[in-house]
């Protein structure tokens, strides 16, 4: 039947982030496709003879999965699994695999460094200097942060990897997570909170959940409303988590002193969001899981799991594994197939 298709979207013109191994998918019975793709339609297209489709940010839907009847796996070169329909994935017989080990100490690393940058208002200070202004009691109210509180939404592996930094900058911290118990935080010095304690205890509010329909939107209006006047809010999980205008009237209002966002609700921004504009705010290209080891890392993980995949074996990081139960499961119905 020729070799099974492995295609890779890539964004606009650009390629992907890391290369993946086409000896091993050649030897695995695959030919790789990137495929530069503008709009949902043209993704669909370029997936319709898939044995395999490997994904980053763009949205996998229903429809696909529909039109795409060879489709027996979709790879996401992330931990995060909120532009993949995986219910859907699932109905249709599809794996979805990911890297949920990925970035950890990346993203724990540059929570602290917007943390650092808008506490200490580093690009306020950088920008006044080259602008030959040396002047710096005019960056008051500045904090010092030990004895504050730090507040963690979400307590993941990234999470804990937050606090476990904190200790050394001698922080409070707590966190609000349902589905971890106080036990399991009290083992990282951590107290566990209600949402509604931590934004109201809480100097600095860091985001660390996943996007679900549970989370979109969680920090809007009520929450900044319950924050502490001067908090700082950090978001290094999905832009989705925040409701961006109520961002940014809490900002244009004082109520928060500042925040730092390597994620946002659209990315690239638009050059009119007022976040652009605000001094009060660092902001990153959603870069926070961006350094050579991890996308080493991540490189060979993905490689990985499309190899299995096409070899028709369940791939290492399998997020939906109901899939396996289910008679129209197509990894299973294609082993001889291949």
């Amino acid at each position: 039947m020729g070799s099974a298709q492995v295609v890779l979207w890539t964004e606009g013109e650009r390629g992907p982030r890391f290369p993946l191994d086409t000896a091993s998918i050649a030897e695995a019975g695959g030919v790789l496709r990137l495929v530069a793709c503008r709009d949902t339609r043209e993704r669909i297209e370029a997936a319709r003879d898939a044995r395999v489709l490997v994904v980053s940010h763009a949205a996998v839907p229903e429809e696909l999965f529909r039109r795409a009847p060879r489709l027996v796996g979709v790879v996401r070169t992330g931990i995060g699994l909120d532009t993949v329909d995986v219910a859907s994935a699932t109905r249709y017989g599809v794996c979805v695999a990911h890297v949920p080990d990925f970035c950890h100490d990346e993203v724990a690393d540059t929570t602290w460094a917007l943390l650092l940058a808008v506490a200490r208002k580093v690009l306020v200070a950088d920008r006044a200097v080259r602008q030959g202004r040396w002047a710096p009691n005019a960056l008051l109210p500045m904090y010092r942060l030990r004895g504050r509180t730090l507040g963690l939404v979400g307590f993941g592996h990234i999470a804990r990897k937050v606090a476990e930094r904190a200790r050394g900058f001698g922080l409070r911290v707590v966190a609000a997570d349902p589905y971890v118990d106080g036990e399991v935080m009290a083992q990282e010095g951590v107290t566990k909170v209600t949402l509604e304690e931590l934004l109201r205890q809480s100097d600095i509010v860091s985001l660390h959940t996943p996007l679900t329909a549970e989370t979109r939107g969680l920090i809007g209006e009520a929450a900044f409303r319950q924050m502490r006047p001067g908090a700082i809010l950090i978001n290094t999980s999905r832009g989705g988590v925040v409701d961006e205008p109520a961002l940014i009237a809490a900002l244009q209002s004082g109520r928060l002193a500042g925040a730092g966002l390597d994620v946002l609700a659209v990315e690239p921004p638009s050059p009119e969001n007022p976040l652009l504009r605000m001094d009060t705010v660092v902001l990153t290209p959603h870069y926070a899981s961006t350094t050579v080891e991890a996308l080493e890392d991540l490189a060979r993980k993905v490689n990985l799991q499309v190899v299995q995949l096409l070899r028709g074996e369940w791939p290492t990081y399998l997020a939906n594994p109901e899939v396996r139960e289910r008679p129209e499961c197509r990894l299973v119905s294609r082993e001889g197939d291949r």
